[in-house]
Formats: C-alpha cells, structure tokens, sequence
C-alpha cells in the first residue's frame, strides 16, 4: 500500500469518526429531557452581563446534569428553530429583555405539542405594554402562572398576574434569578 493510500484512508476515518460523534451528539441532544433553551437579558449597558456570564448563572442553579442552549434576547429565530428541531419538551427560560418573545416562544411549543409547564419567564420588563401583553398571552394558552418570576417592581414583572412566584431573596438582584429559575427546574 503506498502512501498516499494510507493517508487517504486515514484521512476517510478520521472524517467518519468525527460524523459519528457529531451524530451521536445531535441525536442525544434532541432527545435528551434535561435540556434548556435560554434567551437571556439585555446584553449592551455598562452593568449588563454578557450572554455567556447569563448562562453561567443559569448552569450554576440547574447544574451539570442539564444542556443549556443560550440565546441573546435579539435571537428569536435560533430560539424558534431550536424548539422546533426538538422531539421532546425542552424546558425554556426567557430572562428579561427575553421576555417580550414569551407569546412567540409559547405558540411554538404549543404549536409542537409541548406542555407549557416547561416555560419560565424570569423578571421580564413588563412596564412595556407590549411584554407584558406578550406575557399573558402565554398565560392564556397555557404557560403556568406561577412560572413567572417577578421581582419588587413592573420592571421586573411584578403586576402581570396575581399568581406569579416571587424572585427569592439573592444578589446581586436580577441577575441573581437566573440562578434562582435554575434552582426551580433542577428540583422538578
């Protein structure tokens, strides 16, 4: 055998065990139940944190045993197409600016089959007429009451319903209930 021949079926395997992996890793993650898609919060004013650092908050409360699939609160296409590439009910949390897709996100899921009891919307600005309307919405189509998180005032959702669960006492607040939502669904 000479040696470009080694090379080219070294070079074929290697393609094909790649592939392989590859496969294995997107069919478990369409499978796997302990999966979450996370929109996140602003991302862009001095004081805000990053996406990454969002989701960092979020893995700390849900822990290792979950897949979190992040998403700038802009990305509403990726978080739809997310949910639609998925054959089980994902659990979803719209974190703030995130929330003002809460109407779009819980049509989705509906639309796919999946329970609403999966989606949480963590301190959504509300004093937007246009979230908060987003927001009941949910409610109305199914999304549990008490799977909206709301903090002290209408800028972190307080108002929308009477049976919303309030943000447990954390710091720094806001950024901290991402931590909290995580703690919520890792005890399910």
């Amino acid at each position: 055998m000479t040696s470009r021949t080694k090379n080219i079926i070294f070079i074929v395997s290697a393609v094909a065990v790649v592939l392989g992996i590859s496969a294995f890793i997107l069919h478990r993650r369409k499978k796997v139940n302990n999966h979450v898609v996370f929109m996140g919060g602003l991302d862009y004013r001095s004081g805000d944190l990053k996406i990454d650092a969002q989701t960092e908050l979020l893995k700390k409360g849900v822990g290792e045993k979950f897949t979190i699939d992040p998403y700038t609160y802009k990305d509403i296409d990726g978080v739809l197409s997310a949910l639609e590439e998925l054959q089980k009910a994902p659990y979803v949390v719209l974190f703030s600016a995130g929330g003002s897709k809460t109407k779009s996100v819980a049509e989705k899921l509906k639309a796919k089959g999946f329970d609403l009891s999966k989606l949480y919307v963590v301190e959504p600005y509300t004093k937007s007429s246009n979230t908060k309307a987003s927001v009941q919405s949910a409610i109305s189509l199914g999304m549990p009451e008490k799977n909206l998180i709301v903090g002290k005032s209408s800028s972190t959702g307080k108002g929308v319903t009477n049976n919303a669960t309030s943000t447990p006492s954390c710091s720094p607040s806001h950024w901290c209930s991402i931590t909290e939502v995580g703690k919520i669904i890792s005890n399910q």
